[in-house]
């Protein structure tokens, strides 16, 4: 089996306990919450949990990022399952978001 980002793990690997996924998240919601030009929240949806995050002052554009367990570690991912980079890269996945939220 392969990883299936977007979801839950899908691996024949050692299954990672599921509270670590909620540890990375608040972690980026942390690191979120420190950028003056960001706001965000945690939402839940069918017992997932994602950061949605905005840009203050700019566009109503809003981005959803999960985190999943895959390749032997945990990914952010884009609502739609995509990895965006390694969960142990806060300040890394901040810089997506905001390049992101931004169009560039």
């Amino acid at each position: 089996m392969g990883m299936r980002f977007g979801g839950h793990a899908d691996t024949a690997e050692r299954p990672a306990p599921s509270n670590e996924r909620r540890v990375h998240l608040d972690a980026l919601r942390d690191a979120v919450q420190a950028r003056q030009e960001l706001a965000c929240g945690m939402v839940e949806r069918r017992g997932v949990t994602w950061v949605s995050v905005v840009g203050v002052g700019g566009t109503r554009r809003l981005v959803e990022v999960g985190c999943d367990y895959g390749r032997s570690t945990w990914w952010f991912t884009w609502s739609d399952g995509r990895p965006i980079v390694p969960a142990r890269d806060v300040h890394r996945a901040v810089d997506v978001l905001i390049r992101e939220l931004a169009g560039t």
